[in-house]
């Protein structure tokens, strides 16, 4: 597992602690069993973003965009992407993906709201993904 997070979004070392403790609790959870990569970055062109996250099918890797985003939303992008790596790794997503509605997305929105909610509650200083710092 590689979190790589781009130093433009200057991340005190707290909320970096925090987002490695997501993306591990998103992999145990969703469970991803590959290696993977997750990017949290500040230029959408550069990554190919359209929206505000992409996952690459058959690459195992996400990109976030996280620029002037709350950090749960931010997160939240991270668990959405995650989900549909695990339905790569499943053999569940074989065509393109639709951008709204639909199986794929639906899982993923619904499990991302879940995996926030489960990881705040999961440990005391976890809730302060909530709070601006």
């Amino acid at each position: 597992m590689k979190l790589l997070i781009d130093r433009q979004l200057n991340y005190d070392n707290f909320k970096k602690q925090l987002a490695c403790e997501f993306v591990l609790f998103c992999a145990e959870n969703l469970p991803i069993e590959s290696d993977f990569k997750v990017y949290l970055v500040t230029n959408r062109k550069t990554h190919r973003i359209g929206t505000t996250a992409v996952y690459e099918v058959g690459n195992n890797c996400c990109r976030i965009y996280a620029k002037n985003r709350a950090f749960a939303d931010v997160l939240r992008s991270v668990a959405h992407e995650m989900t549909h790596m695990m339905q790569d790794e499943m053999g569940l997503i074989t065509g393109p993906v639709r951008d709204a509605g639909g199986f794929h997305e639906d899982q993923a929105n619904a499990r991302a709201g879940e995996l926030i909610k489960l990881f705040a509650k999961s440990k005391k200083d976890r809730k302060k993904i909530y709070e601006s710092r």
